[in-house]
């Protein structure tokens, strides 16, 4: 056969191969696993202890059928088991927050609350954002919700799903919140452009949409704990982009970086900008760029007049 026949024939045989190895089905479903994860999803605590310690006889490498396992012990009061396996859970690499919750419900079972409070300071440190499911439908739950402290865990909880809205930082620039008719400096009647300042994302960011006549934009600004930096990000409809970074110092955010130059080849100039507060209802928003000589020259120079709300 010639060397050319050859190799159209081994091409043939690897292509049937690979499709054969792509095409193949998948494994048939594990009909244990099936019924513990519903018996799990339904809370069918003694089906779950069944199916699971089935489970981990053929594997017992993973780490969520001995979480499952020593939650439905939880619930079921058999504590000591549940410790066995939530121990083993995690040296399998179950997440610190969910560990210190699970301890705290068994030792809540156990009728000693301090402890059980003590873990569920453990597992807030650890990050815990809200309470696990099964958390709350778990008889355990309800001896920690009579306790008094139990309001101090929800407010940490609630501290971090929401961690901006806890951060002082993070209300440096709330003066600019609300609903604004902005206008050159010294410019009286005519049209207003609208800007529109809320919170977004827990308030974490400070979402800014601005409306003229003739277009507009939006931006978004943030406070960096990483480079504790408050940082800009404006984009608009004539595809610009600016990028700041600043501090609030001496009464003002004060902002700097750059934006596209009004050249006819593409470049970038450096602007600063600063905002500063005139009172409850009004407010100066001030752009400067740095020209080639090193000085600053005003770019824009508009005031916030906020609209009252009926």
């Amino acid at each position: 056969m010639p060397q050319v026949m050859w190799f159209i024939v081994l091409l043939s045989i690897f292509a049937s191969t690979t499709s054969a190895q792509t095409t193949a089905p998948p494994p048939p479903p594990n009909p244990v696993l099936q019924a513990a994860n519903a018996a799990f999803n339904t809370r069918d605590w003694a089906k779950v202890v069944e199916n699971y310690s089935t489970l981990i006889k053929a594997d017992t490498t993973l780490a969520q059928p001995y979480m499952r396992l020593a939650i439905a012990l939880t619930a079921l009061g058999r504590y000591s088991e549940a410790k066995e396996h939530l121990a083993i859970a995690e040296r399998r690499g179950t997440a610190p927050p969910q560990n210190a919750f699970r301890r705290a419900l068994i030792e809540a079972g156990e009728g000693r609350l301090d402890s059980a409070f003590a873990r569920l300071k453990d597992a807030t440190d650890a990050g815990l954002p809200a309470v696990p499911n099964p958390g709350d439908s778990l008889p355990q739950m309800q001896a920690i919700k009579r306790d008094p402290r139990y309001e101090k865990f929800v407010a940490d909880l609630d501290r971090n799903a929401r961690p901006c809205m806890y951060n002082k930082k993070h209300n440096e620039f709330d003066f600019w919140l609300g609903t604004w008719d902005v206008r050159p400096r010294g410019q009286i009647g005519g049209t207003a452009a609208r800007n529109v300042i809320t919170k977004i994302e827990n308030g974490c960011v400070v979402h800014e949409f601005w409306r003229t006549a003739s277009g507009g934009g939006q931006s978004y600004n943030i406070w960096d704990a990483t480079r504790q930096k408050w940082l800009q990000f404006w984009v608009d409809g004539g595809g610009g982009v600016n990028e700041y970074s600043g501090e609030f110092r001496d009464g003002a955010m004060r902002l700097q970086g750059d934006m596209p130059a009004s050249t006819p080849i593409p470049a970038r100039q450096i602007q600063r900008v600063t905002f500063t507060p005139m009172g409850p209802d009004g407010m100066r928003q001030l752009g400067e760029v740095l020209r080639a000589d090193g000085t600053w020259t005003p770019s824009y120079d508009l005031i916030y007049t906020r609209v009252k709300t009926q």
